[in-house]
C-alpha cells in the first residue's frame, strides 16, 4: 500500500460525526441501538442497558469505543464501504477514519499483502496523539492510500487504549505473530491486556474456539438481528461471560462501524483490538 495525493482534501469532521455516527430517524425507533447505549455510556456512566443487552448479570464498568470508516475514491467521489465484506482491487484508492467515543491513545499498525508491516501511526519519532472524543483520526490526513500490488491480504490494526503502550516493538511483535508461535512473558503480558474485534464478518472456528476458552464474547451485528442477539444473549448469561468485544455496521453496512469493548469490570490496561481488512485482488482486463 502506497500512499498517493489527490489534491489538498481534509477530512470534513463534522461530516464524518453525522455519517458515522448518525441513524435514520425511523430506524430501531423502538428499541435504542447498541451505538445509542454506548454514547449515552459516555455520557451519563450508565452501564445497566448495555449489559442487558449483552446479557451481562452487572453493569458495564469498562468501555472502549471507536468508529471506524474506510472510503473508496472512485469516480470523483468517495464512497463508504465495510472492508469485512468488501473486495478491493490493486489501484483503488481509500482513505480511513479511526473516531473514539473517548479519550483515547491511538496506534494504527499495517500488515501488507507482501509480508512487510510497521506502525503508520504513531510514527518511529513520534508519540502516540491522545484523540480527542468524536474527533476523527484520519489515515492519511490528506490525499488517500492506493491498494497496490501484490494484490491479496492487508489489514490495518487499530489499538485503542486509555493508557499508552509500555512497548511498541512488544505490541509489534504481538501483532504479527503466527498461531502457534511461543511469546515472550512480555509479549504473553501485552496479549492478555488485547481485546479483540472479529476479523472477518464471520468468525473463525479457532475464534469461536478461543472466544469459550476466553470465557469472553465477540459478537458482529448486535442489532441486525432479535434472535440472534437473544441467542447470544442467552450464551452469555450461561457461561457467565463479564467482558466482550462488539461491531455493529450501521444498518446499510456503508456508513461506517462501531467497534467496542465492554466489561462488567475496570481494567485500565485493557486495550481495544479492531482488525479492519484491505483484501484485494487484480481486476481482470478484458481480451480484445
Amino acid at each position: 500500500m502506497k500512499r498517493s495525493f489527490v489534491g489538498k482534501t481534509k477530512f470534513l469532521v463534522g461530516f464524518l460525526c453525522l455519517a458515522l455516527f448518525g441513524l435514520s430517524s425511523t430506524a430501531f425507533a423502538e428499541e435504542p441501538t447498541f451505538r445509542d447505549l454506548t454514547r449515552k455510556y459516555f455520557k451519563d456512566g450508565e452501564g445497566k442497558e448495555i449489559a442487558k443487552l449483552v446479557g451481562f448479570t452487572q453493569p458495564v464498568k469498562n468501555l472502549i469505543a471507536v468508529d471506524y470508516k474506510v472510503m473508496l475514491f472512485k469516480d470523483g467521489k468517495e464512497t463508504p464501504v465495510d472492508p469485512k465484506t468488501y473486495e478491493f482491487k490493486v489501484g483503488d484508492k481509500v482513505r480511513v477514519s479511526i473516531e473514539p467515543l473517548n479519550k483515547y491513545y491511538v496506534y494504527i499498525f499495517h500488515i501488507g499483502a507482501s509480508g512487510k508491516s510497521g506502525f503508520l501511526l504513531p510514527t518511529e519519532d513520534e508519540d502516540p496523539p491522545l484523540a480527542e472524543a468524536n474527533k476523527a483520526v484520519a489515515l492519511p490526513d490528506d490525499g488517500f492510500l492506493e491498494i497496490t500490488d501484490p494484490p491479496g491480504e492487508e489489514t490495518l490494526l487499530v489499538v485503542a487504549t486509555e493508557k499508552p503502550v509500555g512497548s511498541r516493538s512488544v505490541l509489534a511483535n504481538v501483532l504479527t505473530k503466527k498461531p502457534g508461535e511461543v511469546d515472550s512473558p512480555e509479549e504473553l503480558a501485552m496479549r492478555k491486556t488485547l481485546k479483540a474485534t472479529v476479523k472477518k464478518a464471520l468468525k473463525s472456528v479457532r475464534e469461536r474456539q478461543q472466544e469459550v476458552l476466553d470465557k469472553t464474547v465477540t459478537w458482529r451485528g448486535l442489532t441486525s438481528d432479535a434472535k440472534a442477539r437473544e441467542n447470544m444473549a442467552a450464551d452469555v448469561k450461561k457461561r457467565g461471560v463479564t467482558e466482550g468485544t462488539f461491531e455493529e455496521p450501521t444498518i446499510d453496512k456503508t456508513g461506517g462501524t462501531a467497534a467496542v469493548y465492554a466489561a462488567e469490570n475496570k481494567d485500565e490496561n485493557a486495550k481495544l483490538l479492531v482488525s479492519i481488512p484491505l483484501k484485494s485482488i487484480q481486476e481482470k482486463t478484458e481480451k480484445k
